[in-house]
């Protein structure tokens, strides 16, 4: 053992100690009531510890009627699925010593060597005298992932935090250790529900290391956890788990609901349906008949774009056009306000506002390839000549295609169309074969020289003497 960990591990003996006194309760040897409160025990106060080495908790009674008779460790695993501590010795206190403070019974254990969490035990020491009276006191072990011989992920989550009916709730996660990725994202992330509580619960985003959700109605106080997992380029995981409390409203309050979202198309144009919100009084029943009030925002799209437009920002149901050219998967998020009392444009309001967010996920056009149906022809001095370029894979796609064409080599011709899918020139006079050679670039947005276009292919046309 490392002198640090064993500075620990005599620490946790030594600190100070949390007494509790059983009261009440019978003793099945006397017909005398039993005094529980006759029986004093002490234990370590809760530790936390992140290496695996052995432990020692020290627990001691004593009593004002007579001997302590049995003393014993009893070993509970308060966190869902963990492994069980290893090492335990002593937990049956065969052996124990005494002094002028009672008798003492010192339980060993080690942490367990796999670890995907950090997980919690709780340790409870129990004392009997000679005349029946018994007590007991127990403390808790929290053994950090750290503390983890597998190396998996070390998870963070946000602090436990108390939030109203129909508030939306921001979670936030963080992965550290393991095997990060060397490229793209270190860590996948994934939030599950993991205790509703018997609510109906939906998550935005749970694949990301920041999600949210919001609050359900509730009539009394509940308390909902939600768990992050994070796996790493080995897949290995580690997780960690957020507890939320739900208070019910105190004054009729509203819960933003939206049925929009989701794939489009480039260029499409979608509803922002917020119509669904719904009011509700103290007791959580639906109020009908009262007046809400609504703005969608603009939240996030891609580094650098320009904010879309939201048509009717101020109504239940609103609408945006996304940009017709989108290259690559894009996503959008728009925020749904939604409050008893009218919102200001910047989403303030006299009453609370609830919010959701909708995510669009706007596809990728299809690349563009260029080619054409001659890509090598000859033709005499004097001939017209027609280069005509095709892209066979935008067949489908409604965003108009740029071309420009340049001439690479050959004697200089004067190309008409140059902007255009179809180019033309007269082949130039020649007393021997030459060759020309010609290339067109295709985007979709105009080709000049800053924007040289995402596709390009060159033709060849060879002119003869006459």
């Amino acid at each position: 053992m490392n002198p640090k960990n064993r500075l620990a591990s005599i620490a946790l003996s030594t600190l100070s100690t949390l007494t509790l006194c059983a009261c009440g309760g019978s003793s099945g040897s006397s017909s005398a009531a039993a005094d529980n409160s006759a029986v004093s025990v002490t234990v370590p106060v809760p530790a936390t510890v992140s290496v695996g080495d052995p432990l020692s908790f020290t627990g001691k009674a004593a009593s004002s009627a007579g001997a302590i008779t049995k003393l014993y460790w009893q070993i509970e695993t308060l966190t869902l699925g963990a492994d069980s501590v290893t090492g335990v010795s002593n937990a049956d206190c065969k052996t124990v010593t005494t002094d002028s403070n009672g008798t003492n019974c010192v339980l060993s254990l080690t942490p367990p060597a796999k670890l995907i969490s950090d997980v919690t035990y709780k340790l409870s020491f129990f004392a009997v005298d000679a005349k029946g009276n018994q007590s007991n006191s127990f403390t808790t072990l929290k053994v950090l992932q750290a503390a983890s011989v597998t190396n998996n992920p070390s998870v963070k989550v946000g602090a436990d935090t108390t939030v109203t009916s129909g508030d939306k709730v921001s979670l936030s996660c963080s992965g550290s250790g393991g095997t990060p990725a060397t490229s793209g994202n270190a860590y996948a992330y994934q939030w599950v529900v993991s205790d509703a509580a018997g609510l109906t619960m939906s998550l935005t985003n749970p694949a990301t290391a920041t999600a949210s959700f919001v609050a359900p109605v509730v009539t009394q106080s509940t308390t909902v956890k939600l768990q992050c997992r994070v796996t790493d380029d080995k897949q290995r995981t580690g997780t960690a788990t957020q507890s939320i409390t739900i208070n019910p409203v105190v004054k009729p309050t509203v819960v933003a609901i939206s049925t929009s979202g989701g794939n489009v198309q480039p260029g499409a144009s979608a509803s922002l349906d917020g119509s669904k919100s719904t009011m509700y009084d103290v007791n959580g029943k639906e109020v009908t008949g009262q007046a809400m009030y609504f703005l969608w925002q603009y939240k996030s799209g891609p580094t650098g774009a320009t904010p879309l437009t939201i048509y009717n920002a101020g109504s239940s149901v609103a609408s945006v056009v996304f940009p017709a050219v989108v290259t690559t998967p894009t996503s959008y998020t728009f925020t749904l306000n939604v409050s008893t009392a009218p919102i200001a444009a910047d989403g303030s309001s006299a009453d609370p506002v609830k919010q959701r967010d909708v995510a669009f996920f706007v596809s990728a056009l299809p690349a563009i390839n260029v080619t054409s149906y001659n890509l090598v022809q000859s033709v005499n001095s004097g001939a017209s000549v027609q280069l005509k370029a095709e892209t066979p894979s935008n067949t489908n796609s409604t965003v108009p295609i740029y071309f420009g064409w340049t001439q690479i080599s050959g004697p200089t011709v004067a190309l008409a169309g140059s902007g255009s899918q179809i180019a033309a020139f007269f082949a130039p006079t020649v007393t021997a074969p030459t060759t020309l050679q010609f290339r067109v670039s295709a985007g979709y947005y105009p080709v000049t020289v800053a924007n040289p276009g995402s596709a390009s292919a060159d033709l060849i046309v060879q002119v003869l003497p006459n």
